[in-house]
């Protein structure tokens, strides 16, 4: 019997940590966030395609999961996806616990327990693309539906990536290519697409399914599998004219964010924009990564955006519910003075869910997969709360980058 290691190549470039990623993540959580605050703040609606950066983050989702995934198959044979849903778990779910409690109980103030439960239940289910895609019924936590797309997403492609390696290893055939689970893995990613760039033609112009169009896993998990395909085709081919084309993929993504014509629910969105605007960003996410030393990478790896982008995911979670309750309270937009300090009060709750929840658990869910020593939070072990939010607030003014792979 073959065993799967002989089925998977050696990767053209050395992994790491590329921090232009996290400056990319930065970008893109920057867009969704000005696109976001003219709902609740006193911002202009400078951005009507900043929904584009949720689309990055697909992308380079995407790559990022598939190229470790690729690596533990390089170095292992196999993939443990128990550790994988862990380190998901640990990853995800603390900050997601954290937002649901402090929405639940502001919001079920205002509009009532059933109707602010329910929708928060459903997000903590992943089921926010169901929900908001068929039956608009998220209320105020729609924007959990990304969160529910990607689970959805990673439900299926982690074990479809092993059995795929495996079925090759117990069936192998020496007249097969060498790279014939690489082409397997390829043609499923190409299927993937194929089906949610088909349901969206195929619906662009039904109102019945228009919300669908935009929330649901099955229109929008392309995204995705683009992402896929790139770390599949980047795992041993070089990216033709890699410094021009991350410029062109940067290029066309800032056009996306500006342009009125893919703004949400326009039919041009969902057949030239969200395509476009996938292969812009997996073309720039590749750029970086094997041009590193190019000065577009080094743009995007200087420390306030590498830092952004780090807590990218706090900002998803936290960036509406500040501003929003703050207009529910006062009954109008804020001022331009309030918009900023809700931004700030943003920022303080993401370092601090980031620094004082998040971070703890990920050391976690580390100590138990390596067997190590568990380490408890600072809280546990006696340090004042007051203590540890001096601490949090020194780090995040000093930039401070993590050096560990994510």
């Amino acid at each position: 019997m073959a065993h799967p290691l002989a089925r998977v190549p050696a990767p053209r470039a050395s992994l790491g940590y590329r921090p232009a990623l996290d400056g990319i993540r930065a970008v893109s959580i920057i867009a969704v966030i000005v696109f976001h605050t003219p709902g609740w703040g006193s911002l202009p609606a400078v951005l009507p395609g900043g929904h584009m950066g949720v689309t990055v983050f697909f992308v380079l989702s995407g790559y990022l999961i598939t190229t470790l995934l690729l690596g533990e198959l390089h170095r292992t044979g196999d993939l443990d996806l128990r550790a994988f849903y862990l380190r998901r778990a640990a990853r995800l779910l603390p900050g997601l616990l954290l937002v649901a409690v402090v929405h639940s109980l502001f919001w079920s103030s205002q509009d009532g327990v059933l109707s602010t439960v329910v929708p928060v239940i459903a997000a903590l289910l992943y089921l926010s693309s169901v929900f908001a895609g068929f039956w608009r019924l998220m209320g105020k936590i729609t924007w959990s539906w990304s969160l529910s797309v990607e689970e959805h997403f990673y439900f299926g492609w982690p074990p479809l990536l092993r059995w795929l390696f495996r079925t090759e290893a117990r069936h192998a055939d020496r007249s097969l290519p060498r790279r014939h689970p690489m082409l397997a893995a390829t043609a499923a990613a190409l299927v993937i697409v194929a089906i949610a760039v088909g349901l969206r033609v195929t619906f662009v112009h039904s109102v019945r399914w228009h919300d669908m169009l935009y929330y649901s896993t099955f229109t929008r998990m392309d995204a995705l599998a683009v992402g896929c395909l790139a770390a599949l085709a980047a795992w041993r081919y070089r990216l033709p004219w890699a410094r021009c084309a991350g410029w062109l993929g940067a290029a066309v993504l800032a056009v996306s964010c500006l342009s009125p014509l893919w703004s949400i629910g326009r039919s041009s969105l969902n057949l030239w924009g969200l395509p476009l605007g996938t292969v812009a960003a997996a073309v720039l996410v590749v750029s970086v990564v094997q041009r590193p030393e190019a000065l577009l990478a080094r743009l995007l790896a200087t420390r306030p955006l590498v830092h952004i982008g780090t807590i990218s995911y706090g900002l998803y979670l936290w960036n509406l519910l500040p501003g929003r309750a703050l207009m529910e309270l006062r009954g109008h937009h804020p001022g331009h003075l309030a918009t900023v300090a809700s931004w700030l009060v943003m920022l303080v709750a993401v370092e601090l869910s980031y620094h004082l929840v998040e971070r703890p658990v990920q050391a976690w869910a580390r100590a138990r997969l390596t067997g190590a020593a568990r380490p408890r939070p600072a809280v546990v072990r006696g340090v004042p709360a007051s203590e540890c939010t001096r601490q949090v607030l020194a780090r995040a003014a000093s930039w401070r980058v993590p050096t560990v792979v994510r």
